[in-house]
């Protein structure tokens, strides 16, 4: 599972979006995806779909797919926005084993790295001018 599906999934399972103790790093990163991508965009219907039916392993799955399907976990506004809300989620202690999971490596002046969950293996991903060499 992508580490965003993983991380919307705990967050809107864990009633953490609708108690509103997430909501500000949970929008966050709703608002980065629809402005990279459109707000018609499929990925962001799978969100809604989810949210909608957060118990729903299809829906679950869905998302994930949209969400490789974009990409989204190679784009470095949309790491920096699920970085906030892994952060937030972990010290409010929502999303429990799933979220712990989710681990950032980040280096570089500007974000670079690399965000993985159980199961979600990412080669290299580099960001910005390559290396002089």
């Amino acid at each position: 599972m992508e580490p965003i599906t993983a991380a919307i999934l705990a967050a809107v399972s864990s009633g953490a979006v609708k108690s509103g103790i997430i909501n500000d790093a949970y929008e966050g990163l709703k608002a980065v995806i629809r402005r990279k991508w459109g707000d018609s965009a499929p990925i962001n219907k799978a969100i809604t779909a989810l949210e909608e039916d957060p118990k729903s392993k299809a829906q679950a799955a869905l998302l994930d797919e949209k969400v490789g399907a974009v990409k989204a976990s190679h784009d470095t506004e949309v790491l920096q926005a699920l970085h906030q809300l892994v952060e937030q989620m972990k010290a409010r202690g929502v999303g429990g084993e799933a979220v712990a999971k989710i681990q950032f490596n980040m280096t570089g002046g500007v974000v670079q790295g690399v965000a993985g969950a159980e199961n979600v293996q990412i080669g290299s991903m580099n960001f910005g001018a390559p290396p002089k060499g």
